[in-house]
Order: structure tokens, then sequence, then C-alpha cells
């Protein structure tokens, strides 16, 4: 008798649980959602994450916070968020370093990018551009190679590095191309922009975004873009394999992660939420003008393309000959 009844208030306590933990996703979001970024502000991934997350807030009828933890690849954004409460309201806006490059180029990590985190969303999708500053004595790809293989071992050029695929665009066009860079490590893309204006570094490869204030100025001129297309913002920059060296994407990414065991319901929303607002043409006109493309994928289509990312960014970095950190 003892035994049926302790059974029975059990099982009336797991039933109250299970609903008040229903109820609660249901009503989610109940207060501000904070989007954790690996870069600084000013970088393309916050810029165009502040522009998406304008929209999806209104839809999920909570502000969308940014909280920037700039710094290692992301590992510091990435860690922090992995550490959260699963409860929705702590999310990481990750990209082709965290889930991408950076477990082929470090030798351990803290965090696993397929077992710690849950894809909700993707963002954006935005190509490398080699850029140089206005006054720099080259207008191609050729000029620039004849002065940098000109150059003696003790003056070679060099090139600026914000994050992981400068890295990789910078090492991976040493390798292809047959010349010699200095490379200059920054804490994000934005002071190494301002080292190449300055004339600090002689070259940058970076997204299109950071460097588009600069172009239009005229204080930068492109000389390639590191994609199977030409950009559709810069028409007259041939890509890599115009110009005659093949295999030479790199293309950056953002989308949107949740720590492990964050309920389905609660990404299934979310998600929603945010490929709502990607599909909106204000919004993909938006993001066009700033030189990206919609990222538009579901959580179980994000995990396929995390696990593909990986594999892509494993044989960037080995034919880039990157040595592990």
């Amino acid at each position: 008798m003892i035994r049926k009844c302790l059974s029975k208030g059990a099982a009336i306590g797991l039933m109250a649980f299970m609903s008040t933990g229903v109820f609660a996703q249901a009503k989610y979001p109940e207060r501000p959602i904070t989007l954790v970024l690996p870069f600084a502000a000013g970088s393309a991934t916050d810029g165009a994450t502040r522009l998406i997350a304008a929209d999806t807030q209104e839809m999920l009828g909570q502000p969308l916070v940014m909280e920037n933890r700039a710094g290692a690849d992301g590992i510091i954004a990435t860690q922090y968020v992995q550490r959260a409460k699963p409860d929705g309201y702590t999310l990481l806006v990750s990209t082709n370093s965290a889930h991408g490059s950076n477990p082929s180029i470090y030798k351990s990590l803290p965090y696993d990018p397929i077992k710690d985190f849950i894809p909700v969303a993707g963002l954006i999708r935005i190509p490398m551009v080699m850029v140089v500053k206005s006054d720099f004595p080259a207008n191609n790809l050729a000029d620039f190679v004849k002065i940098a293989k000109e150059r003696k071992a003790t003056e070679s050029l060099s090139y600026g590095v914000g994050n992981t695929s400068n890295l990789v665009a910078g090492e991976l066009f040493k390798s292809k191309v047959g010349v010699d860079l200095l490379q200059v490590q920054y804490k994000s893309t934005p002071p190494a922009l301002q080292d190449l204006i300055g004339g600090r570094v002689d070259v940058m490869f970076v997204d299109p975004y950071s460097a588009a204030a600069f172009l239009s100025s005229g204080q930068l001129k492109p000389f390639a873009v590191f994609d199977s297309q030409r950009h559709a913002l810069y028409p007259d920059v041939p890509t890599m394999a115009e110009l005659g060296f093949e295999d030479m994407d790199v293309v950056s990414w953002a989308g949107v992660f949740a720590p492990a065991g964050t309920p389905g319901e609660i990404v299934a929303k979310l998600s929603m939420a945010f490929n709502a607002s990607l599909k909106k043409d204000t919004v993909k006109q938006s993001i066009q003008n700033i030189a990206m493309t919609p990222l538009l994928l579901e959580p179980g289509q994000m995990a396929d393309f995390v696990s593909r990312e990986l594999s892509w960014w494993a044989d960037l970095v080995k034919i880039a000959h990157i040595p592990r950190k």
C-alpha cells in the first residue's frame, strides 16, 4: 500500500513538473535573449547580426541583446555560451572559426563544436577579398606578386590577421601563389584594417563588409575575390580562379547556436523566427547591400552544414600549411 501511494505521488509530481516545463517553453521567451558574438563591434559578424536581430526580435516579442566577447578565434565567446544555462536565453553567434577551422588549428579546445551545441539557424555567408592601400605600387594581382617576389626575406610584405578566415586566406595565398608575406596578428579585423590604411601592414584578405567604407572612399583597392564567382557589389574584381589559381575559395559564414540541452521546442521557435527574417525581401536586400548573402538553414540542415564545414576547413588549413597552436 505504501509503495502504491508513493508511486502515485511520484507520478503526480512528475506530471506537475512536466506540465510546468512545457508551459514555460510555450511562453518562451519571457525576457530578453542575449546573443554572444565572438568578434568586436564593427566586424562583419557583428554588423550582420544586429541587422537581422532587429527584425527577428519583433517576431519573438523580446529584445535580442548583443554581447561582444572578442578574442582567441572565438574561443572566449564559445566557451562562455557552452557554460550557460540551456534555457534559450543565452545564444552563440558562431562562425567558420569556432565551428569550422578551430578544431584543425588548435591542438586542444575547451569545447566540442558538435557535442556542446545545438544548431539553431544560419545567418550570413561572405567571401574573402584581397585588398591593399590605394597608393600601393601595384594595380592588379600580377603586379603585387612581382613586387612581393622581388623583396628580400628581411623586407617581406606583411598582411594583417584579425580572425581565422584572414589567416587561412593569407596562408593559402602564400602557398598557392608562391610568395612570402609576414603575418601580423590583431585581436579583430577593425584594428587590422586601420593599420592597413595607416601603412603599417601591406595587404589584407578580408570580408568586404569590414572593408566596405574604405573601398567606397577609395582608400583601399581590391585585387581578387576568394570565391567561385564574382561578388555582386564588386563585379569588376576577378576571382582567384579567373587569375589562374584554383581551389582558393575562402568563404566566411555565421550562424546561431544554443548550448547542448536546450529544449527542442525552444530551438524550433528560434529557428523559425530567424529564418522568417532572412526570407523577408527587406532583410535580404539589406544583407546584400553590405556585401553578404543570407544563409537559410533549419537546425537539421545547419547540423549537416557544420559537419561539412569542419571537413572543408580541415582541408584548407592543411593546404595552407598552418601549424597547430
